[in-house]
């Protein structure tokens, strides 16, 4: 019997100009996958606060009730038109990922942002604040802002803005 030999390609390897079109589609092809994972990341963290917010806005909301009843747990005693916060204050609240307030944090931890309180991690902030209309009619415009993430510099975070008008 007799075995025919393997016939030897001249071509083993990959040419010049087809390794280049490898390294161009390689090139496009990386950033586009790391960009679009990014992009979900950022999703995921829109969705997550919009989700959150359910929560959050009622605890705010129930600050500021408290603070006009006299009894704040967090802020100081308010009076039916007054706004707020006080000049050189802050009033922001830090919620846990389970979404309870953990506690409220000062001028500095909001403009550094903050990882933990109290031994529990911080996923996002509120600050929340109320200003005069420019018409007179003892109703005030209130802003509640999620933040997040905590951790970043104030300049640094995404916001979520809610917005109503209370006595």
């Amino acid at each position: 019997m007799k075995i025919a030999p393997a016939k030897i390609s001249r071509r083993a390897g990959s040419t010049l100009v087809e390794s280049s079109i490898a390294m161009g589609v390689l090139a496009l092809a990386v950033p586009l996958v790391f960009g679009s994972m990014a992009e979900a990341g950022k999703s995921g963290a829109s969705a997550e606060a919009e989700t959150r917010s359910a929560w959050i806005i009622p605890a705010c909301l129930q600050e500021i009730e408290n603070s006009r009843a006299g009894k704040p747990q967090f802020f100081t005693a308010t009076e039916t038109g007054q706004t707020f916060p006080p000049q050189n204050e802050i009033w922001a609240l830090a919620f846990s990922n389970e979404g309870s307030i953990v506690d409220k944090i000062t001028i500095a931890q909001y403009e550094s942002g903050i990882k933990k309180i109290k031994g529990k991690s911080i996923s996002h902030l509120a600050k929340i604040n109320a200003s005069k209309p420019d018409e007179n009619d003892g109703i005030l415009d209130l802003c509640i802002t999620i933040e997040y993430p905590t951790t970043a510099p104030a300049g640094n975070r995404r916001t979520l803005d809610f917005h109503s008008r209370i006595p």
